[in-house]
């Protein structure tokens, strides 16, 4: 099921307007067991522009138990451990953490894998995570987690159980909400005083400097810039006080957020604005642009696919991310093109993707009889990815890197 919404989920706004349309397209992490599933269900997925706050988002909204409560993503199988190593170091050092003293709160806590940094520490942690099944496996570690979706409730409990936390994080969990303006009151209520939240996200301005498309899908529900989140925190007493920008999945922001006059607001807010205005990103123009040079990357990718088929090559999938499950809906690449997809994850292994109904296979197995091109679906990955298959290139294998400017490498 699924429901539209009229107004803007920051604002309440209903001035709202359309600007891409991706068609109908199954959830990018509904993986199925069968190469013609019966009872696959579509969802529209198109994107829209709020006229007055400029938030981008999703109005046709999945229901959220549809979406997380039985999660196939493990953040322990993410190719960057060390990048939540050093986010805690860094945390944990820049906001003086002391041991077994102040709380650490992280929403949409997966299997754990950052808490965990934060532990080695002796710092105090509470994951709070809607997947079940994930957050069993966070408790079994030793990351006590609560399986539920953050809420404004969630967080009054938390606050009489626990206290108020020092640091509260969201990665690449914020651009999931739909109700963003219960969890912002939740975390108001549960900060301290002189508490920070951190949320990590994708930045819409990937979207216009590497036509990063494929970041769209049901999940994200929010597409963010700085100048919306402004206005969103602003209602709720916050202010965003430094903004950084970090390459651990693509281009993503990491944005520092408090009371108001409890922080000293840094330089970088206003230069990420600055970028932001100068892209036009305030105006609806500029996507309908955007949509346009999508479009062409399409067709370009189309192109060059056929060519390649045409000259008898084979092709593979590397990876089968949730976004490269977009790409390849909206360009209706399935095993007419490509022969397969590779993981490392045994919850897609043996699977078909959503959509295209592509077979799924471990990475190793296609060592066996490795494609003369794999299309490079984790591209937000790629110099690892790289650095990793040295031995496939040296024999001659190719990767087609579809965003960012189509090119073979």
């Amino acid at each position: 099921m699924y429901t539209h919404k009229t107004s803007c989920r920051i604002c309440r706004s209903e001035n709202l307007e359309a600007f891409l349309d991706f068609g109908k397209q199954p959830l990018a992490n509904s993986f199925v067991n069968a190469p013609n599933p019966t009872d696959e269900k579509l969802y529209p997925l198109v994107v829209y522009f709020c006229h007055d706050c400029n938030l981008v988002q999703l109005c046709d909204i999945v229901g959220k138990e549809e979406l997380f409560a039985n999660y196939i993503y493990f953040t322990s199988y993410m190719p960057t451990p060390k990048h939540f190593i050093d986010y805690a170091k860094n945390v944990a050092n820049r906001f003086h953490l002391s041991p077994h003293k102040e709380l650490v709160v992280e929403i949409g806590s997966n299997d754990g894998l950052l808490l965990s940094a934060f532990v080695e520490r002796g710092i105090r942690v509470l994951g709070v995570d809607p997947a079940k099944n994930i957050a069993k496996i966070a408790n079994e570690r030793g990351i006590p987690t609560i399986a539920d979706f953050f809420s404004e409730k969630l967080a009054g409990q938390i606050d009489e159980k626990e206290g108020k936390a020092k640091i509260i994080i969201g990665n690449n969990v914020f651009a999931h909400i739909d109700d963003i303006n219960d969890v912002v009151h939740g975390i108001k209520e549960l900060l301290d005083k002189k508490g920070v939240f951190i949320l990590e996200a994708p930045y819409l301005v990937d979207m216009f400097e590497n036509l990063a498309y494929d970041t769209i899908y049901h999940e994200h529900v929010s597409y963010l810039a700085i100048r919306p989140l402004v206005k969103l925190f602003d209602k709720f007493d916050l202010e965003i006080f430094k903004v950084e920008l970090h390459d651990a999945q693509g281009n993503s922001i990491r944005v520092f957020v408090g009371d108001k006059s409890e922080h000293g607001i840094e330089p970088s807010v206003k230069k990420f604005i600055e970028k932001e205005l100068s892209l036009k990103m305030a105006s609806i123009g500029a996507y309908k642009e955007l949509a346009k040079k999508i479009e062409k990357t399409k067709d370009d990718l189309l192109k060059l696919l056929c060519e390649l088929k045409k000259k008898g090559a084979k092709i593979a999938g590397y990876g089968a991310p949730a976004k490269g499950n977009t790409l390849l809906n909206y360009c209706g690449i399935g095993t007419n093109f490509i022969d397969y997809l590779t993981e490392e994850l045994p919850t897609k292994i043996g699977q078909f993707s959503p959509g295209m109904h592509i077979p799924v296979i471990h990475i190793e197995e296609s060592r066996k009889k490795p494609p003369d091109y794999f299309l490079m679906l984790a591209w937000n990955y790629k110099n690892k990815i790289l650095e990793k298959e040295k031995k496939y290139q040296s024999e001659g294998g190719k990767f087609i890197i579809p965003i960012g400017g189509i090119k073979i490498v």
